[in-house]
């Protein structure tokens, strides 16, 4: 078990006043048997009208905000205290959705190619981690070369990418062998933007893997959102009206809790 204070923030920066700006945040922590979440507070800047949680079809929590009047910046920021213990975890069926391909992580012979290179005859899990080395070794961490629009085929093609690429990676290739799998966005123990990993469903439990680090998801991971694949689960989405650039900034802090 582990106790966990978290912090996470973004500031987006607009080059000009925006107005009619509409916005979904998913970055606060599920609340979930083996992640409980306490003093839990979000703060968004400018203050948005309405106020309006809830969940999306794959469970994340979600919050709908609206900004009418013109502004030139949005900052939010989540704060609390993750209590990740996964001997807590509760049998579960997935989605069948998660055992297909998504937008994101459709077949491709390349994918194919590299997935026949890991064996077949282990378990889901062990399966799934031989997977994630294989999408490990094939894409060398640079930024800013991909984006959200870009596909698991293409990320192991030109071999560059960022976490979000070698998680879609990972999950094509497991999809190749049907097994279920879910892409998951959050904030490990550490300093630094957002993370993106995998989870394997095995025998009624989720398992988390890093492609990115090589590494089992354990108990300093908290979880924000999963879904199909990256698609699924952005932690902001919005709509606004304006003609002008955009900057965004991300930092997140997550560190061992003092108990007293």
């Amino acid at each position: 078990m582990q106790r966990l204070d978290f912090y996470f923030a973004t500031y987006n920066r607009y080059s000009a006043p925006i107005t009619d700006h509409s916005f979904l945040l998913r970055c606060m922590p599920q609340d979930l048997p083996e992640q409980r979440i306490s003093d839990l507070h979000l703060t968004i800047l400018p203050k948005p009208l309405g106020d309006s949680p809830g969940k999306d079809s794959f469970g994340n929590v979600t919050y709908e905000g609206r900004l009418p009047e013109g502004h030139d910046h949005l900052r939010y920021v989540v704060r609390g205290t993750a209590i990740r213990d996964d001997t807590m975890r509760t049998c579960c069926k997935p989605m069948d959705c998660y055992r297909y391909p998504s937008g994101l992580t459709q077949p491709s012979p390349a994918l194919a190619e590299l997935a026949a290179t890991v064996p077949n005859d282990g378990t889901p899990l062990e399966q799934a981690w031989g997977m994630a080395m294989a999408a490990h070794e094939s894409i060398c961490y640079t930024p800013n070369v991909t984006n959200v629009h870009t596909t698991a085929d293409q990320a192991l093609r030109q071999g560059h990418g960022v976490c979000q690429d070698y998680t879609n990676v990972f999950l094509a290739l497991c999809r190749i062998r049907r097994l279920n799998v879910r892409y998951v966005s959050g904030i490990p123990l550490g300093e630094g933007p957002s993370h993106a990993w995998g989870e394997v469903w095995q025998e009624g439990f989720w398992y988390g893997i890093d492609p990115t680090r090589a590494c089992r998801a354990d108990e300093t991971y908290i979880k924000l959102c999963c879904g199909r694949d990256f698609a699924d689960c952005p932690i902001e989405v919005g709509v606004f009206r304006g003609l002008n650039s955009q900057e965004q900034r991300v930092y997140s802090r997550v560190s061992l809790s003092d108990v007293k």
